[in-house]
């Protein structure tokens, strides 16, 4: 998976970005401050560096003159507002970068990402994922995430969601084929977010497994109790977790 350094103030737009890149790159967010770029920029060793220049009042020259100057062949993709272009697209010139203006699709941003990476065209990789199964992992913790999706990313086509209130906004447009749910989360905590999930009569059919941290006897009966496709404990050990998915999906 390519490696994209998304730089910007941390806003609606740049959180945004990263929800429509992060099922298709790894991503690593970075504030705009010139030191946490150069020390990011070291240690992601990024493929590429999206630049999100909306919400920032002034363009800072000193970052865009690090862009120009020290990121060798790096791709740099800029998104931005029309209006304010001029006054930064002078260092922006050269075959390295390209810009995007506000407002910008998932699928126009997907594609551009795809096309500077290098990662082929983007239709053999929709093609590719046409044949996989598709899971949602539903957890409030981002460590979590990662390394389950990173695990998965092998075999399956993987969505996340940060809490069970995104899962419900989610789960109807993505139709996955399984539901990894955690059940500790705050807030909508797992059991809410299953029993809300299995209300929606075009959705209550997708096997779920709740991800638990607890183990005791008396937590797993009543994770039972909910009648589940099953339970992993966590941390998910990889061998249990393709299993149990395999099992759920009647492989």
């Amino acid at each position: 998976m390519k490696k994209i350094l998304l730089i910007g103030k941390l806003n609606e737009i740049v959180r945004s970005l990263n929800e429509c890149l992060m099922n298709d790159f790894q991503v690593q967010l970075c504030s705009e401050e010139l030191e946490n770029i150069k020390g990011m920029y070291k240690i992601v060793k990024p493929d590429m560096v999206v630049v999100s220049q909306i919400g920032v009042e002034e363009a800072d020259e000193a970052i865009l003159e690090w862009l120009q100057n020290k990121t060798e062949d790096t791709p740099v993709l800029f998104i931005a507002i029309w209006e304010k272009w001029n006054k930064y697209k002078v260092y922006c010139e050269g075959e390295k970068f390209d810009k995007l203006f506000r407002p910008v699709s998932k699928e126009e941003l997907l594609e551009k990402c795809y096309k500077m990476t290098d990662s082929n065209n983007l239709s053999t990789l929709k093609r590719k994922a046409e044949g996989r199964k598709k899971i949602m992992i539903v957890d409030d913790s981002a460590i979590l995430l990662r390394n389950v999706k990173s695990i998965l990313d092998e075999k399956y086509t993987v969505y996340i969601a940060t809490s069970g209130e995104q899962a419900l906004k989610s789960v109807p447009n993505k139709q996955p084929d399984l539901i990894l749910l955690d059940y500790e989360m705050p807030g909508m905590d797992g059991k809410e977010t299953y029993e809300r999930l299995k209300a929606q009569e075009d959705i209550k059919d997708i096997p779920v497994i709740f991800l638990t941290s607890v183990a005791d006897k008396e937590h797993i009966y009543s994770i039972l109790q909910t009648r589940p496709a099953g339970y992993i404990l966590k941390p998910p050990d990889r061998e249990r977790l393709f299993k149990s998915i395999e099992e759920a999906l009647g492989f």
